[in-house]
């Protein structure tokens, strides 16, 4: 829950330096790009988290990394506070916090959609459309897949689930059989 709080906390504080700057796709860009060599290269990842390096080795490391990437000088300095603040393992958070926060910006919501197989495009369009209206916002769908729904979808929405799943339909039929509702 901390590196929930503390990841917001970081993403507004870029995001509003986008905003002024008019570069919060550049910044989007930038964290992808940071968060994806994190994700990769374990030893790079350890070597900027770790207590046992000096700050001005991870810095000196941090430098070249990122001018071989070419984020722009404010990625590199809010990379640089995070390396001063002992936050750089919070890189991924901040990214998908940030991500959050443009979407939340533009109005559009995520939904995460279970599915018992999987979804053609064409589905995922009609699914993003009904619930973009029913929302009245646009609506970007992440699918995954369950089998053991039978078949199906259960909908996540800004908290609010709609399940049409088959295995829930069963199991309301099962417990009305025997008087449970």
């Amino acid at each position: 829950m901390k590196s929930e709080v503390l990841a917001r906390r970081y993403a507004r504080a870029l995001y509003e330096l986008g905003r002024e700057e008019g570069l919060e796709q550049q910044f989007l860009a930038d964290l992808e790009h940071i968060a994806s060599l994190v994700g990769e290269s374990g030893e790079f990842n350890a070597i900027m988290v770790s207590p046992l390096y000096d700050i001005t080795l991870k810095k000196r490391i941090l430098s070249d990394v990122v001018s071989q990437v070419g984020v722009s000088k404010y990625m590199v300095n809010f990379l640089s506070i995070l390396l001063d603040k002992d936050r750089f393992q919070y890189v991924e958070d901040i990214l998908k916090a940030y991500q959050d926060i443009l979407d939340e910006v533009s109005g559009k919501v995520k939904a995460q959609v279970i599915s018992a197989t999987a979804l053609t495009p064409g589905q995922k369009q009609s699914i993003s459309e009904v619930f973009s209206k029913l929302m009245d916002r646009k609506v970007d769908v992440d699918i995954a897949v369950d089998s053991s729904l039978i078949g199906g979808l259960v909908v996540d929405i800004e908290g609010m689930m709609y399940d049409g799943s088959i295995r829930t339909q069963l199991t309301k039929i099962k417990q009305s059989l025997k008087g449970e509702i």
